[in-house]
């Protein structure tokens, strides 16, 4: 019942990510301007037809302007093209933000939730060798191109599991619904920016955003104890060892771990370095 309701749910994910695509597609089509009267070819009988009122009174010809469709699709990609591109270093920022804010158990229990999502992602590219869509390696807007699989989607995982571990822990049970929907709509949007650059196909993402929520559900049950009085073995050992009995708080020194493990684990550290050798060795 459980791989039946995962199956469905990859299936709705890769049904909203197509309708997205299809939605943007359609609106670049009209990202031309209209052509005018003047700009179409004259026939044969365009040029016997009589003068028409505008050259009668030598008006100047008619100058298009561009369509609202045009206007919104130019915008909506725009607007893409600058979530993708920050989406990684802003989310990543703002955990980073709420950890050194709170600075307790909870929030250290979710930031070591997302930091293991994260590494079984790249474990996960390892296991399965699913190759990223072939016109990655003929675009020339993907400067850092991965050369690692595309199945899950890194992104996808993380914002999965980010978003569901914190609706589900820190956010007020009044504010979910906000919050989902704008972080929900965030994440599309971040996430239509990889499918149409070529980074991931649509399954990748989808699969990837299953995982994410499928681990923090179960990361938010297991290793917090959520929906229960008792806290989770994780957050149980993290207020026992890693917090003050006093405050409830580790010290501000300590947010150098998460400053050094997020750069490793989630900033795409390995895939610098190796392009960092590449070019080294073309130089030598």
């Amino acid at each position: 019942m459980r791989v039946k309701v995962t199956l469905l749910i990859i299936h709705l994910v890769s049904s909203l990510l197509s309708c997205a695509d299809a939605f943007a597609t359609s609106s670049r089509q009209f990202a031309h301007p209209l052509r005018s009267d003047s700009d179409r070819p004259t026939t044969r009988k365009n040029a016997q037809a009589a003068p028409s009122a505008f050259q009668l009174f030598d008006h100047p010809p008619i100058q298009s302007t561009p369509s609202i469709e045009s206007e919104s699709g130019m915008m909506f990609h725009k607007i893409t093209t600058t979530v993708g591109k920050s989406a990684s270093t802003l989310v990543s920022a703002s955990v980073f933000i709420l950890l050194a804010y709170q600075r307790d158990a909870v929030v250290l229990t979710l930031w070591i939730g997302s930091i293991l999502n994260a590494i079984l992602s790249k474990v996960a590219k390892k296991v399965l060798n699913h190759d990223r869509p072939a016109q990655l390696q003929r675009s020339d807007n993907v400067k850092l191109k991965p050369s690692d699989g595309g199945m899950p989607s890194s992104h996808a995982m993380s914002l999965g599991f980010i978003g569901t571990s914190i609706l589900g822990s820190v956010i007020p049970v009044e504010h979910r619904i906000v919050v989902g929907l704008a972080f929900g709509a965030y994440s599309a949007i971040a996430l239509r920016y990889r499918v149409r650059e070529h980074l991931h196909t649509v399954e990748q993402v989808a699969v990837g955003v299953v995982l994410g929520v499928m681990n923090a559900l179960a990361w938010l049950q297991f290793g917090m104890g959520a929906g229960s009085d008792v806290a989770g073995p994780v957050l149980a050992y993290a207020r026992e060892h890693w917090v003050s009995a006093e405050t409830g708080l580790f010290p501000y020194s300590a947010l150098a771990i998460p400053i050094v493990v997020g750069i490793v684990v989630v900033g795409s550290f390995e895939r610098r370095i190796a392009l960092w050798i590449k070019n080294r060795d073309r130089i030598d």
